[in-house]
Protein backbone atom coordinates (compact mmCIF):
# COMPACT_ATOMS: atom_id res chain seq x y z
CA UNK A 1 0.00 0.00 0.00
CA UNK A 2 1.65 3.69 -0.68
CA UNK A 3 1.27 5.97 1.51
CA UNK A 4 -0.57 9.34 0.95
CA UNK A 5 -0.83 12.51 2.56
CA UNK A 6 -4.15 13.81 4.23
CA UNK A 7 -5.20 17.41 4.46
CA UNK A 8 -8.23 17.75 7.80
CA UNK A 9 -9.90 21.36 7.66
CA UNK A 10 -10.49 22.45 11.19
CA UNK A 11 -8.29 22.25 14.35
CA UNK A 12 -11.10 21.55 16.49
CA UNK A 13 -12.06 18.40 19.01
CA UNK A 14 -13.35 16.94 15.12
CA UNK A 15 -10.34 17.52 13.31
CA UNK A 16 -8.09 16.25 16.32
CA UNK A 17 -10.18 13.43 17.05
CA UNK A 18 -9.37 12.37 13.43
CA UNK A 19 -5.87 12.32 13.30
CA UNK A 20 -5.75 11.06 16.16
CA UNK A 21 -7.63 8.35 15.14
CA UNK A 22 -5.62 7.84 11.79
CA UNK A 23 -2.51 7.22 13.87
CA UNK A 24 -4.13 4.79 16.30
CA UNK A 25 -5.21 2.91 13.51
CA UNK A 26 -1.97 2.57 11.90
CA UNK A 27 -1.63 5.05 9.59
CA UNK A 28 1.89 6.12 8.56
CA UNK A 29 1.35 9.11 6.21
CA UNK A 30 1.41 12.74 6.16
CA UNK A 31 -1.13 14.51 8.52
CA UNK A 32 -1.69 18.55 8.43
CA UNK A 33 -4.80 19.96 10.14
CA UNK A 34 -5.39 23.31 9.45
CA UNK A 35 -6.99 26.17 11.66
CA UNK A 36 -6.92 29.55 12.40
CA UNK A 37 -5.73 29.34 15.30
CA UNK A 38 -1.70 29.30 16.14
CA UNK A 39 -2.26 27.10 19.33
CA UNK A 40 -2.22 23.16 19.08
CA UNK A 41 -5.96 21.80 19.42
CA UNK A 42 -7.35 22.73 22.21
CA UNK A 43 -10.73 21.73 24.29
CA UNK A 44 -13.37 24.40 23.61
CA UNK A 45 -16.11 24.04 25.70
CA UNK A 46 -14.06 24.34 29.30
CA UNK A 47 -12.16 27.16 27.64
CA UNK A 48 -15.15 29.51 27.77
CA UNK A 49 -16.06 27.93 31.15
CA UNK A 50 -13.01 26.80 33.31
CA UNK A 51 -10.53 28.65 32.02
CA UNK A 52 -12.17 31.97 32.07
CA UNK A 53 -13.21 31.07 35.67
CA UNK A 54 -9.44 30.58 35.93
CA UNK A 55 -10.19 26.44 37.22
CA UNK A 56 -7.73 25.58 34.21
CA UNK A 57 -4.77 26.94 32.69
CA UNK A 58 -4.79 26.99 28.88
CA UNK A 59 -2.03 24.38 28.62
CA UNK A 60 -4.45 21.70 30.04
CA UNK A 61 -7.00 22.30 27.90
CA UNK A 62 -4.74 20.88 24.80
CA UNK A 63 -6.25 17.50 23.59
CA UNK A 64 -2.51 16.06 23.33
CA UNK A 65 0.85 17.77 24.05
CA UNK A 66 2.99 19.65 21.18
CA UNK A 67 4.90 16.70 20.57
CA UNK A 68 2.49 14.39 19.61
CA UNK A 69 1.70 17.12 16.71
Amino acid sequence: MTKSDVVIVGAGHGGAQCAIALRQNGYEGTITVIGREPEYPYERPPLSKEYFAREKTFDRLFIRPATFW
